[in-house]
């Protein structure tokens, strides 16, 4: 026997669960966070938002990954939040670690979590609203890919000669498993066709970050896209991609 459930009723439990604008997890990674000097005279802060949707307070352990490093043994940083707060954290590399360093944040809990960061550069006399960064979703570590998988990055653009590009990009990618990784990045254009690659290797817990001229150095081009794929090794990677306005100082 079947039961009719009201339309409305549907509703009313729809909007009964909350709608969040990004994934929520127990273990996640921000992929490009950091404090310290920057080109010219970009000076790099972070500022971390922790929000706890649970019915009970979460354990949260923030462990800073330093790049172009293996990270077996990790800083960590502990705090308690409770049921439905968020929290903020300004300058948390520095704050919580007390490093003057980029790398990734891996921040694991008893609840799920919803984590985002912004990575920004504000030169010293000036107001958060001369600020200039990017805003970054945390990443769960479910979504990262291993052996045999990829995924896709789009919006590649960055043109010749570079000090006149509009835009210009980086990207990079993060262990998430403490394994290692063989990653390979392929350039495509917008017909899909192949316009370069290149393989990295990643060690267990290590970010990496690029500008696209480490994987073409000659590129000029306004619609590319990559595809990351892990070609061997027992390690999981996420992956990110970071447009920028080219005379931002960003």
């Amino acid at each position: 026997m079947s039961r009719h459930i009201p339309r409305t009723l549907v509703t009313a439990l729809a909007l009964a669960l909350p709608a969040l604008a990004a994934f929520t997890g127990t273990d996640v990674f921000l992929p490009s966070v950091g404090r310290g000097a920057g080109s010219g005279t970009s000076q790099w802060y972070t500022c971390v938002w922790v929000h706890n949707p649970g019915a009970t307070t979460a354990n949260v352990q923030f462990r800073l990954l330093l790049r172009d490093r293996t990270n077996p043994s990790a800083e960590v940083f502990n705090d308690s939040i409770p049921a439905g707060d968020t929290r903020r954290y300004d300058n948390a590399v520095e704050t919580m670690f007390g490093e003057a360093s980029f790398g990734a944040l891996r921040v694991t809990s008893s609840q799920k979590l919803l984590v985002n960061g912004r990575i920004y550069s504000q030169e010293a006399g000036d107001e958060a609203r001369d600020s200039v960064g990017q805003f970054f979703a945390a990443i769960p570590a479910s979504f990262a890919i291993g052996s045999g998988q990829s995924t896709t990055i789009l919006g590649v653009y960055q043109t010749a000669p570079q000090a006149d590009s509009q835009l210009r990009y980086n990207f990079g990618f993060v262990e998430t498993s403490g394994g290692t990784a063989t990653v390979l990045v392929t350039a495509l254009d917008e017909t899909g066709a192949s316009v370069g690659s290149k393989t990295y290797n990643l060690g267990g817990y290590e970010g990496r970050q690029y500008g696209i001229t480490n994987l073409l150095p000659g590129v000029n081009a306004t619609n590319l896209r990559l595809r990351v794929e892990v070609t061997a090794g027992a390690g999981k990677v996420a992956a990110f991609g970071s447009g920028l306005a080219n005379r931002s100082n960003d």
